[in-house]
């Protein structure tokens, strides 16, 4: 319909509307000329890629190389808080491909991602995609089906990520929504699934044996505990209100639609890497690759946009700080 709606971030009553059709910057260039020359950069999106594994790696060889002198619990600690990090960042990747932008070539796109992102936890993006899908058409609702912020943060929040019942419910809500897509490929699926446990298990399994167990209890508790923590409190972080009342159930009542812009940075750029740091822009323009993101940032800048979009600038920590309630 040519305007989206950009709810405040506190979720209040005030709400802003981009209109599309009358943006126009402050050198007379519309948004729509301007969006024609905001094509993916893939150099960029695999440049990236590539450093999440070569942290990955890095990690790795800091736990098997650590000095005898450091405990053998502190090596695994950190080497699970690292790791756990770092698949999460990697995971980020499969939503650009959601979006067809990891690769030129819808059918490439899809292979490689399958391939180089979804392989690691048993993601496949046709599947991944008719889900996510339903967050874009349904942020804000009680049918959203991406929906960590529906909770408080809180320490049975935290409790339940680590835990992994959070994660446990993200795929139990996918296979259900699945079960009522006729065109779902389940098949492919499972195909995942099963690479994933192959994969995870030779890696544990080598490092077990070949007498590392630093190295394999770090990547067993970073990918099953500490990766899907990360992954519910950004989505949290992103999108909970912070007018939020925790007593509320959001599967019944609906949370609002809520996006924020968190700038750059060491932090913002990997716990929200793949454009994720630019959520907002993501919402309002979704078929723009996030490589593009910070080109469009500064033309909305010099639009009637500026004002709405410095009220939904924050950081992940002020946005944690405003949020948690222990």
């Amino acid at each position: 319909n040519g305007e989206a709606q950009v709810t405040h971030t506190t979720g209040d009553a005030s709400v802003a509307f981009l209109k599309r059709g009358s943006l126009v910057d402050d050198a007379g260039l519309t948004f729509r000329d301007f969006r024609r020359t905001l094509t993916p950069r893939f150099i960029v999106v695999w440049t990236q890629l590539a450093l999440g594994y070569v942290a990955l790696s890095a990690i790795g060889t800091a736990v098997v190389l650590s000095p005898s002198t450091v405990p053998a619990w502190l090596r695994v600690a950190v080497g699970a808080l690292l790791f756990g990090f770092f698949q999460a960042y990697i995971q980020l990747f499969f939503h650009e491909a959601a979006h067809f932008n990891l690769a030129p070539g819808r059918g490439r796109n899809d292979a490689l991602a399958n391939v180089f992102v979804g392989a690691i936890h048993g993601l496949e993006i046709e599947t991944y995609r008719l889900v996510h899908f339903e967050h874009h058409r349904r942020l804000g609702t009680t049918m959203d089906s991406e929906r960590s912020y529906f909770d408080p943060l809180n320490m049975r929040f935290f409790a339940e990520a680590l835990l992994g019942i959070k994660g446990a419910g993200v795929l139990s809500r996918r296979d259900d929504l699945l079960a009522l897509t006729r065109d779902a490929p389940v098949w492919r699926q499972r195909r995942q699934r099963i690479l994933a446990a192959a994969l995870n298990l030779s890696i544990v399994g080598l490092s077990w044996g070949a007498g590392e167990r630093a190295l394999a209890l770090a990547w067993t508790i970073g990918t099953l505990s500490v990766m899907p923590c990360f992954v519910a409190l950004r989505q949290l972080l992103e999108h909970r209100s912070e007018d939020a009342d925790p007593a509320t159930d959001y599967t019944k009542a609906d949370h609002g639609a809520v996006n924020r812009m968190f700038g750059e940075g060491p932090v913002a750029s990997t716990m929200g890497g793949a454009g994720f740091n630019r959520h907002l822009l993501h919402h309002w323009e979704p078929q723009i690759s996030y490589t593009r993101l910070g080109e469009m940032e500064r033309y909305l800048m010099r639009t009637d946009a500026a004002a709405p979009l410095d009220q939904r600038r924050s950081t992940y920590w002020e946005t944690f700080r405003a949020l948690v309630t222990w």
